[in-house]
């Protein structure tokens, strides 16, 4: 039914992160255009300029048709299992914005047109946007908003609080998913103040790169696991005169301490989203351990990028980064074998910093659309069951079935790295939490770049700013949505 997907896409673009919490942010900066699906596409931050753009794979969207049909018969798209259109619905289409503008954009464009040739009574229009969630905001104030679109996890309840996101219990249930067909954290990310407003799609995990030509000449035959492993692996490259471990005092730092910090026990906040409490001994282990990590085997004070050039130069055995760095660091990306896998466990629990693109059904003020619903769940399902070939952009499906399946476990190297996602961790569906982390990030980055060196007292000072912030953000959005738009 998949057509074979392009071969040799171009290396990831760089995307900006729209929050330092989210690092697979799909906004490129600056305004839409259009462009042919394939010239753009993916939202993962990587290393080289890209254009931005606005995609659509289709017509421009009209209103659907509710057509005659035959008393009880309904129209029976290809959605999965039993779903079906309700009867009187026909001709349905569907507008669908995403933020995938590097090189993941054809697969989504790939699957968009397979599901409209295999459901002929529904039509979707994709639409990449750049300045996405700027798009998004402008959109909901001139009630524009699309029937579909993706929505990162960590910004689904923000967008829910400002009404711009509506609940969808009812298409959830239509589509047949729930908690037991995915990793419980990542459905739990789509539950806003007691009601679904996202269905997940995917997670995208930090992972670990190694340079498998320097792992060997080191002695070292399989990549490091646990904590004794990779401190030997990374002393036996250091001794071989490369270094082996290379980490930045910039982004993705505040992520990988985040990681620590949940595998030494720890947590961003308490349980409600109201206190931060990366200040624990937790979270003074994870960041001491990294110092040490960055003083043993690494360079002091790396920029952004740096570890990602003396990776890609050879000089360095281990990284850790997005999985959205694969094709940038491993394959055709290096001139040595380059490898992904899961990130080992450093501490005593299991824990991966990820982030999670989410289906969610925007608010149109006109109110809902039976035929459209109707219409979303199948879209949704399909697209869900068939996330084989979004994997192959460089995703982890976030169904539990799709990554058992044969095809998906054929894919290298993410059938090695997808048994990390079974640890991932989301912040609390509290909204603007995300604005919290702009005081870890700092705390983080001055510790590692030299200019602070009591670890307690940075990340203690990071959590009373960010305590603040939460309670102006309490003030400002209250206990739950108000339900208008």
């Amino acid at each position: 039914m998949w057509s074979k997907v392009r071969k040799n896409l171009s290396l990831l673009v760089v995307t900006s992160i729209l929050c330092t919490m989210l690092a697979a942010c799909g906004d490129t900066g600056g305004g839409a255009s259009t462009a042919t699906v394939g010239q753009t596409g993916g939202d993962q931050p990587t290393t080289a300029p890209t254009t931005a753009g606005a995609t659509e794979t289709t017509a421009p969207v009209g209103e659907e048709t509710k057509a005659a049909t035959p008393a009880g018969e309904a129209t029976k798209p290809a959605g999965g299992d039993d779903m079906a259109l309700p009867s009187g619905c026909t001709n349905v289409e569907l507008s669908y914005w995403n933020p995938f503008t590097g090189p993941d954009g054809p697969f989504m464009g790939q699957m968009v047109d397979q599901f409209n040739t295999d459901n002929p009574t529904i039509k979707v229009a994709m639409t990449t946007q750049a300045d996405y969630y700027t798009q998004i905001q402008t959109a909901a104030a001139s009630d524009t908003l699309p029937d579909v679109a993706i929505i990162h996890v960590d910004q689904v309840p923000t967008w829910a609080f400002r009404n711009v996101l509506r609940p969808i219990d009812d298409v959830a249930t239509a589509t047949g998913l729930s908690e037991a067909d995915y990793p419980e954290a990542v459905w739990n990310g789509g539950m806003v103040a007691g009601k679904r407003y996202s269905i997940p799609l995917d997670i995208h995990p930090m992972t670990m790169f190694y340079n498998a030509d320097l792992l060997t000449a080191a002695g070292i035959n399989e990549p490091p696991t646990n904590r004794e492993e990779f401190e030997a692996a990374a002393q036996a490259i250091t001794d071989k005169g490369q270094k082996g471990f290379m980490l930045t005092a910039g982004f993705p730092i505040q992520q990988i301490f985040s990681m620590l910090l949940y595998q030494n026990g720890g947590s961003w906040f308490n349980e409600d989203g109201t206190k931060a409490t990366w200040n624990s001994e937790a979270g003074v282990e994870a960041l001491t351990w990294l110092k040490e990590a960055q003083t043993k085997w690494s360079e002091p004070n790396l920029e952004v990028d740096a570890e990602l050039a003396a990776f890609k130069s050879g000089g360095a055995g281990m990284i850790w980064n997005g999985i959205w760095q694969t094709t940038n660091v491993t394959g055709e990306g290096v001139s040595f074998k380059g490898v992904a896998t899961s990130v080992p466990q450093i501490g005593d629990n299991p824990g991966t910093w990820a982030g999670s693109h989410q289906f969610t059904l925007p608010v149109h003020k006109s109110g809902n659309d039976e035929c459209k619903d109707a219409a979303a769940a199948i879209f949704i399902k399909y697209m869900v069951d068939n996330s084989t070939t979004w994997a192959q952009a460089g995703q982890i499906p976030a169904s539990n079935t799709v990554r058992e399946s044969a095809e998906f476990q054929a894919l290298d190297p993410q059938a090695s790295i997808a048994p990390s996602v079974e640890g991932a961790f989301f912040p609390p569906a509290v909204p603007g939490i995300t604005d919290a982390f702009q005081y870890l990030d700092t705390a983080v980055g001055t510790v590692m770049s030299g200019k602070e060196t009591d670890i307690k007292k940075a990340l203690d000072d990071a959590a009373a700013q960010a305590d603040q912030k939460l309670a102006e953000n309490k003030a400002t959005f209250g206990d739950a949505p108000s339900g208008t738009p």
